[in-house]
């Protein structure tokens, strides 16, 4: 019989028995005549069937979430609650491991989970995170310091996968070793908080799938799928995992860096990177994909372009101004939703101004409990526009991020997503006039804007009254 340490002073050959399960090192794939592995030595050795016998590594599920968009509703069925969380479980569950080298750590070859997440609060995820790191998947998590230090699965996750980002005196031990760290402010900048909630994947499933990227509003925890509604999508990408890397190890070292905004495009995909703290009216992402939108010429229907919008948040001066944004574009004919859970007087009074036009359709997505206090919110945040975009009438763009907008988004690690196609573009359209349509989505009362129960004019006061329960970020 071949223990494990054998197999080593054989350089990597590996014996399979039918019976038995046996260390090869690097990943293996499943097929209906066995399972198929390749040492580090380029050795190939296929078990007797599929199910006789397991490779080290071998994850618990096989399953490899698909590109795209994706939605939780936390007041419909229980899979729409769990759409985005059991995308995530799953996709941990389902990356391999292998065998540790002398130090004790994963094999380059060996699969690789990458976190970023404002909270941490689901022991489920920490749970499963944890036993992907004991079978040998490399295994790092960043998240905020003061949110999560009460947390029960955060301090579990430190406990079990360490804290340090690299081993002392071994050589890119930073890339293969497992930790869940904290960043004091936001990781990349000064102030702020790391409010980017992104998920990195390589090596899932039977067929390896790798640089899988998923970012989202939604954040590891429990009430991120019981009282929010939230978004996630979905890219496999090399280009774009490998520019998610490298924003992820600046996160990780918690140093503030000169240049923290980034901007990486390729194809119909931008990856945008925050703390951006300078950002002007003329330089705020959102503002930019803004000006490029002629608001008629649109082949069929109306002629008109429609710019939909759902954000947890809108005030500050970021959010005064990309109101007046868009109250320019409703005046020059856009057709223009907008969807918020907290926004303040001075934003919309701007939005639902009653000359020219009128005023611009606004609903808030919440539910309150039976003190009038917001208990569910929709914590989204998404732009899409389809119409005339730039020098083509039919197009369709989308921006997802994890960013509020709100000064505090400008100063926070933040991640958003700018893409192109009619597909995506789609998939949000469609979740936008499912949300719109809830009863749980009301629009303002008509009553002056000043007057209007809870609204405040020009912070809000979180931890009272009506936002009793509520943030600047969201849980």
């Amino acid at each position: 019989m071949f223990t494990r340490s054998s197999v080593a002073s054989f350089a990597g050959l590996v014996v399979l028995v039918s019976s038995l399960s046996v260390a090869t090192g690097v990943s293996a794939s499943a097929s209906p005549a066995g399972t198929v592995a390749r040492t580090a030595a380029g050795t190939v050795v296929r078990t007797q069937t599929a199910s006789a016998a397991r490779v080290a590594g071998q994850p618990p599920r096989n399953y490899v979430v698909p590109s795209g968009a994706r939605f939780a509703f936390p007041n419909r069925s229980k899979s729409e609650r769990l759409a985005i969380r059991l995308s995530v479980l799953y996709t941990v569950q389902s990356t391999w491991g292998g065998v540790l080298d002398r130090y004790k750590l994963p094999l380059a070859s060996n699969g690789r989970i990458r976190m970023a997440t404002w909270s941490f609060k689901d022991m489920g995820i920490a749970r499963a995170l944890v036993a992907a790191k004991n079978r040998g998947v490399s295994v790092q998590v960043v998240a905020a310091q003061g949110r999560n230090e009460e947390n029960k699965p955060w301090r579990y996750l430190k406990r079990h996968l360490g804290q340090r980002y690299y081993k002392p005196g071994v050589a890119g031990s930073s890339e293969r070793i497992s930790f869940a760290r904290e960043c004091r402010g936001a990781c990349r900048g000064r102030g702020g908080t790391p409010h980017a909630k992104f998920f990195l994947f390589d090596n899932v499933g039977a067929d390896h799938s790798r640089n899988i990227v998923m970012q989202s509003s939604m954040n590891l925890t429990s009430f991120g799928y019981t009282g929010q509604w939230n978004f996630a999508q979905v890219v496999r990408s090399p280009y774009v995992y490998d520019r998610f890397m490298r924003i992820y190890r600046e996160m990780r070292l918690n140093t503030p860096n000169s240049a923290p905004y980034r901007v990486y495009p390729v194809g119909d995909v931008t990856s945008i990177f925050f703390p951006f703290p300078t950002a002007t009216a003329s330089t705020d992402p959102v503002m930019q994909m803004l000006d490029q939108v002629s608001c008629t010429g649109v082949p069929g229907g109306s002629g008109r372009t429609r710019i939909r919008i759902i954000n947890y948040s809108i005030y500050d001066t970021r959010g005064t101004w990309i109101a007046k944004k868009l109250r320019s574009l409703w005046e020059a004919g856009c057709d223009i939703k907008v969807i918020y859970s907290l926004t303040t007087r001075p934003v919309l009074a701007i939005l639902r101004n009653g000359s020219g036009r009128g005023a611009i359709p606004v609903k808030q997505s919440v539910i309150l409990n039976g003190a009038g206090e917001i208990v569910k919110y929709n914590h989204s945040k998404y732009m899409t526009i389809a119409g005339h975009y730039g020098d083509n009438p039919n197009a369709f763009m989308t921006l997802s991020g994890s960013s509020n907008w709100s000064n505090v988004g400008l100063s926070s690690d933040e991640q958003m997503m700018q893409i192109g196609g009619y597909g995506t573009g789609r998939a949000y359209l469609l979740n936008f006039d499912k949300t719109w349509a809830q009863n749980t989505s009301r629009a303002p009362t008509f009553a002056p804007v000043a007057e209007q129960r809870g609204l405040p004019s020009e912070q809000p006061a979180f931890g009272r009254g009506e936002l009793k329960h509520m943030n600047a970020y969201g849980d």
